[in-house]
């Protein structure tokens, strides 16, 4: 390794050594030094991907800062947020808002701990400098715990706000660490994880863990939607357990920050259960997106089905890595996996890396991959019914995504303000009512 790149990791090594030294002065704990041994182990190591390569290089010359505290009005806040009825927990710069969450609410109990003190023992998920970073230097770990006594439960809204300073010398750091509890017999639980990134200089890093509990039943949305925003960079850890009899749905739709990068790891541990995922993802200008789907069968007659959607353009790259194992205890498991990609400018690029690794005969299992362009025979046939060229550019467009996007924003009170989103993105007409 060249000189350079070695006085990169140093500086980077470097300052967030400095961060974690005056982190430990108010949340000092052994769990958290422990993870800060392994992260400073594997950043000595250099053994990074070339994700993280690039993600180093384009952060060797800012300083990184840990996110101050920012007093925000609820009043600013409702011009990004979706209107819905829900329960509200506000993140700004790395910190559970107070003032504005609905931390006391009959639904859910939420707790935060100032301390890193979580034994848990983990062998399903391969840890990576990202989680490392959120266990050593998150200063809030939350724990959302759902209330088995009420029926009627109202969704939980999680928002991530950052902003402050513009500096573009200077990159604030906010750490997250999120436990979330589905207890048993809870049904119809809906959480909507919003991102919403200021136009400045930040690293969010966020490390959640749910577990969904016999015969619970959830639907989970994260969007992204920084149509506007190409200085982001945003971490995203996901790990989920399933086990008896758990019906679960996962929907995203991302809009590309600089660099983006998701891992989900998800664990069928139970019987009888059902997943289903899909999953909306867009990219322009020179972003890089990077998404790491991993899905481990381990108990018997499981479900699961995931659509992944990809659109890039300019010089974007989206990287799709999807893998399903079905371990040799899982006998009847039905799992699909399809990936569709559109580009739509030349020097755009998306690579699909799907794969199984199935270790029983008694099961079904499947995986498909498409890549293409808008055919210009179908821009051509809409033309010859009168349809402008700008228009039939635009219903090939809305058509690639249409069925997963009704899916994604099948809740009414979001669906304009997302429809809306995607045509300032890709600077489209705005006519997805018309289908």
């Amino acid at each position: 390794m060249g000189t350079m790149d070695g006085l990169m990791e140093n500086n980077i090594y470097n300052q967030l050594k400095n961060i974690y030294k005056n982190h430990t002065k108010h949340h000092f704990s052994n769990v958290s030094e422990k993870n800060w041994l392994k992260l400073k182990f594997l950043l000595k190591q250099k053994k990074y991907d070339d994700f993280q390569k690039k993600f180093f290089k384009n952060i060797n010359n800012k300083f990184i800062k840990n996110s101050q505290k920012f007093f925000l009005n609820k009043n600013i806040l409702k011009n990004f947020m979706f209107k819905v009825d829900a329960i509200l927990l506000c993140f700004i710069n790395g910190r559970l808002d107070k003032n504005i969450s609905d931390i006391k609410n009959p639904y859910y109990k939420i707790t935060i701990d100032k301390y890193n003190n979580i034994f848990y023992i983990n062998n399903f998920v391969k840890n990576n400098i990202y989680t490392y970073l959120s266990e050593s230097l998150t200063k809030e770990i939350i724990h959302i715990n759902i209330n088995n006594n009420i029926k009627n439960i109202k969704p939980l809204y999680i928002i991530y706000f950052n902003c402050g300073n513009k500096n573009n010398n200077q990159i604030f750091m906010s750490n997250y660490r999120n436990y979330i509890y589905i207890n048993s017999n809870i049904h119809n639980i809906i959480i909507l994880e919003h991102h919403i990134n200021n136009d400045i200089l930040c690293f969010n890093n966020i490390y959640n863990t749910i577990l969904l509990n016999n015969n619970s039943t959830l639907e989970y949305y994260q969007f992204i939607t920084n149509e506007n925003n190409n200085k982001n960079y945003n971490f995203i850890n996901n790990e989920y357990y399933l086990y008896n009899n758990v019906f679960f749905k996962k929907y995203d739709l991302f809009m590309s920050n600089k660099f983006m990068n998701q891992n989900n790891n998800f664990q069928c541990i139970g019987n009888k259960s059902k997943f289903i995922y899909e999953s909306i993802l867009f990219a322009k200008n020179n972003n890089l997106m990077n998404i790491n789907n991993y899905l481990e069968h381990k108990g018997h007659n499981c479900y699961s089905n995931q659509i992944h959607k990809a659109i890039t353009l300019n010089k974007a790259i989206i990287n799709l890595i999807g893998l399903i194992k079905i371990n040799k205890s899982a006998i009847k498991t039905d799992g699909q996996v399809n990936y569709s990609s559109l580009l739509l400018s030349d020097l755009s690029k998306i690579n699909i890396q799907p794969g199984l690794d199935i270790l029983n005969n008694n099961v079904k299992c499947k995986h498909g991959v498409f890549t293409g362009k808008i055919d210009s025979k179908q821009i051509f046939f809409l033309r010859t019914r009168g349809i402008n060229f700008k228009k039939s550019y635009n219903i090939l467009v809305t058509a690639f995504i249409l069925d997963s996007l009704k899916n994604i924003c099948n809740i009414d009170l979001i669906r304009n303000k997302i429809f809306n989103y995607i045509s300032c993105y890709f600077s489209i007409e705005n006519f997805f009512n018309e289908f």
